[in-house]
């Protein structure tokens, strides 16, 4: 089967480098790029890099309320012959995204000045869905270097909005069609049609015995977390699905009008214009040490949760 995909994938990229595109150095596929599409349901973002001939690939798709990290995979250049300098004629660039129930081959071509054409292909290979192809125009982003908020001072008290529960008592119920982990009668996390999910995050909140759902910014949050007891949940569950980042190095930071917490050049959670939910979110996280964020059914998550 994998002789099948390669063949399949090597098929696509020799049809989309026989279509007319000029020629290309690297410096024209790296850097930041974002979707000009809003409302796209799919990649949001992109960044390409390379050290000497060593390419590689960031991209986040469409989630809510901030993009999924898809994480970061080696791309390949293709110049228009064998002969050809790749660095300096590259055509086209390819990547190959992998996820334990799909596989996705992107190529990204340039569309002119400062922008990208990046074209995928998804196969399910669990055959759960229809393999499908869609394609974006990406912009590049400019990178300013907004200057970092300073760092909360330890002497004002931190407000806290959390409601404490029984993870004991918590049970997985259908309620009017639509699946719920509930405590007793009051229902705190709700998963629509997603049974499965639902079931995980209720087998996450046992294992780790967390009691408390805390929000930043209600009645419409634009942060989340949980704790056990007033602590930070941590060690780890089989099967999680989390990134690393690193609370020492973090910041809160206006990336084009748009406040977020970054990781150095990753940005990890957007709050549009809401300073104050940033920078107490930005608190939260180094009140408790949180290292990982971690999701239950990216690419559109139903549970997330934060833990050491």
């Amino acid at each position: 089967m994998k002789k099948i995909l390669l063949t399949v994938s090597s098929f696509l990229l020799l049809l989309l480098l026989h279509q007319s595109v000029s020629w290309a150095s690297i410096n024209q596929f790296t850097g930041t790029w974002t979707n000009i599409n809003p409302n796209t349901g799919g990649m949001t973002k992109m960044e390409i890099s390379h050290q000497g001939s060593a390419i590689k690939l960031h991209a986040w798709g469409k989630c809510h309320p901030q993009d999924c990290d898809r994480g970061t995979v080696p791309a390949f250049l293709f110049a228009p012959n064998a002969s050809a300098d790749m660095m300096q004629t590259g055509k086209a660039m390819s990547a190959m995204f992998k996820t334990s129930f799909s596989q996705t081959l992107v190529i990204v071509k340039p569309a002119g000045k400062n922008r990208l054409k990046a074209e995928t292909f998804t196969r399910f290979t669990n055959g759960s869905k229809s393999n499908y192809t869609s394609s974006a125009t990406f912009k590049r982003m400019l990178m300013l270097t907004p200057q970092p908020l300073p760092i909360p001072q330890p002497g004002l008290a931190l407000q806290e909005d959390c409601l404490s529960f029984s993870p004991q008592n918590a049970s997985v119920k259908n309620i009017n069609g639509s699946w719920k982990i509930v405590d007793g009668n009051h229902w705190m996390f709700d998963f629509g049609n997603k049974k499965a999910e639902a079931y995980r995050a209720l087998k996450i909140i046992k294992h780790y015995g967390m009691n408390q759902t805390c929000f930043v910014g209600r009645p419409d949050p634009s942060f989340q977390y949980m704790l056990v007891s007033g602590k930070a949940p941590k060690g780890g569950i089989p099967g999680e699905d989390c990134i690393r980042f690193n609370p020492n190095t973090i910041q809160v930071k206006n990336v084009n009008g748009s406040w977020k917490i970054v990781d150095g050049n990753h940005w990890m959670f957007d709050f549009g214009n809401k300073k104050a939910e940033a920078e107490k979110a930005f608190a939260v996280i180094k009140k408790y040490g949180f290292t990982r964020s971690c999701f239950v059914g990216r690419p559109d998550p139903s549970f997330q949760y934060m833990r050491k």
